[in-house]
């Protein structure tokens, strides 16, 4: 790794990480003492864009946990903790302001790596990809009664192809009644010649291995999604969820030799206990 890169990288983990440190420092943001908790687990059917492998099903673990203003939470809990109050980000969170309908936060998550398959033959001879850490950093406005938009920034905190990437988002929320409401959003991403290079190229010394042709893949937007969910908290603790959403790869990405399913759909129903002292 050159000095230069090394030295984005610890600026980028310094920015992402740095007004949580402070605010943790802040007597005015100082952890309380009350504590949030929710533990439960989710079917999920999905299937992957990249290789050829079958739809699954599987029974997923879905827990959170907050103190004062962090949050460490898994994926599908991110939007659950909350049920009724300000959502949460997928991993180790925290707000780092609100101003007027304005929200600023930032947080940490592990990105899973893919496993090398020789069995995939759309993956057949290539090396896998490496789990690494990211760092997130999003602003959020609330631009009408029940409408927010968003914009992201994610960066690979740890050099290991992840790269950085941008998304936009928009969604809408519908209160059913004071306790159960639908969910839903429409959200575009684009990311940077790193980070499609490793999750849909093939770079001339894998495919020269693996007897295949190389492909080549620089900066731009690759997906586009839509999704819809219903909440419901049935009681003070319990809380049943429920989704579906679609996701579609775009230009250069579509096209790639990896993809084998250029649009993909999931969904998931759980339970999950929710205490909150």
């Amino acid at each position: 790794m050159s000095g230069a890169k090394a030295l984005r990288r610890l600026l980028v983990a310094v920015v992402v990480l740095l007004p949580g440190l402070k605010a943790l420092a802040d007597d005015s943001v100082t952890l309380k003492a009350s504590r949030d908790l929710l533990v439960g687990s989710a079917v999920t059917s999905s299937v992957g864009h990249i290789g050829l492998g079958d739809r699954r099903w599987s029974l997923n673990p879905v827990w959170a946990f907050q103190v004062g203003r962090f949050r460490l939470a898994s994926g599908q809990a991110a939007s659950l903790l909350s049920v009724g109050r300000e959502p949460v980000d997928a991993g180790l969170s925290t707000v780092l302001t609100t101003v007027g309908d304005w929200r600023l936060s930032t947080s940490l998550r592990i990105r899973e790596g893919r496993d090398a398959d020789d069995g995939d033959p759309l993956l057949s001879g290539l090396p896998g990809t490496r789990t690494t850490l990211l760092g997130r950093i999003s602003a959020s406005r609330a631009i009408a009664r029940r409408w927010t938009g968003s914009v992201s920034a994610t960066q690979d905190l740890l050099g290991n192809g992840a790269g950085l990437s941008l998304g936009l988002g928009l969604g809408y929320r519908y209160p059913i009644s004071e306790h159960t409401y639908w969910d839903a959003s429409a959200g575009l991403g684009w990311s940077n010649a790193t980070a499609r290079q490793t999750s849909f190229g093939i770079r001339p010394e894998d495919a020269a291995a693996a007897g295949r042709a190389p492909y080549a893949i620089g900066a731009g937007w690759d997906s586009a999604a839509l999704a819809w969910n219903l909440t419901s908290a049935l009681s003070e603790h319990w809380v049943v969820w429920g989704g579906l959403s679609v996701s579609q790869l775009q230009g250069a990405a579509a096209r790639s030799p990896l993809v084998g399913r250029r649009t993909v759909a999931s969904a998931s129903i759980g339970l999950a206990y929710r205490d909150r002292r």
